[in-house]
């Protein structure tokens, strides 16, 4: 009984600890999530939150259920990492150095997207393939040392798991949202502030996804 207790733990927590951490370094739901609030309101960055948090859920679904067609389309084409955290960081750096490059840089992230702010979280979230590499990575890690986890596991284990993907998810955009509307306080123009954050953001994330995937 106890030991069916601390598993059913462990799958809780393995999926929020994963997914909290994650979701720290800079991706596209992180930065809609901070220059909506900057610019909009915590309120409307907060459903982008809720909505990355599913979207996160239905990536780690998809890695779950299709692991290894995703693995050898991704080890037969891995130009195409470089390739996406090339682009980041290019961006980013652009982003940084706008004023140098006279570069006028519009931010889509934090307009208001016909389909919703929730929507757009989702969207976000779920259409991003280094968190799609990173899940199938972490459950073949998890079902190497700490337990069997595939489409066929007890019901109650894979809600646990998914339960704690979102839940981490969501809390660490949230404390990223309440960050951004502390930032609203200081006397600073508002577009400097929010280029200057992205660009930082999308810059340190390409260059911990590259230390990632070279460990890899």
């Amino acid at each position: 009984m106890v030991y069916d207790i601390l598993m059913l733990l462990i799958f809780l927590l393995t999926g929020f600890l994963a997914s909290g951490l994650g979701a720290i370094p800079a991706s596209s739901s992180n930065i809609a999530v901070v220059t909506t609030t900057l610019e909009q309101s915590f309120k409307k960055g907060f459903r982008i939150t809720l909505g990355a948090g599913l979207g996160s859920v239905f990536l780690s679904f998809i890695a779950l259920n299709y692991s290894r067609i995703f693995t050898d389309f991704f080890e037969e084409n891995r130009w195409l990492q470089y390739a996406i955290v090339f682009i980041f960081f290019i961006i980013g750096t652009l982003v940084l150095l706008r004023e140098r490059f006279k570069v006028d840089f519009q931010n889509p992230l934090s307009e208001t997207w016909q389909i919703g702010n929730f929507w757009k979280g989702f969207l976000l979230a779920l259409i991003n393939p280094p968190a799609l590499i990173f899940w199938i990575l972490l459950i073949t890690v998890a079902n190497t040392y700490l337990f069997s986890l595939s489409k066929f596991s007890p019901l109650l284990n894979l809600i646990l798991f998914f339960a704690g993907i979102f839940f981490g998810k969501v809390i660490t955009l949230y404390y990223y949202g309440r960050m951004s509307d502390k930032l609203k306080e200081r006397k600073q123009k508002k577009h400097p502030l929010v280029y200057n954050i992205i660009g930082t953001a999308l810059v340190a994330g390409s260059v911990v996804q590259f230390i990632r995937m070279l460990i890899e």
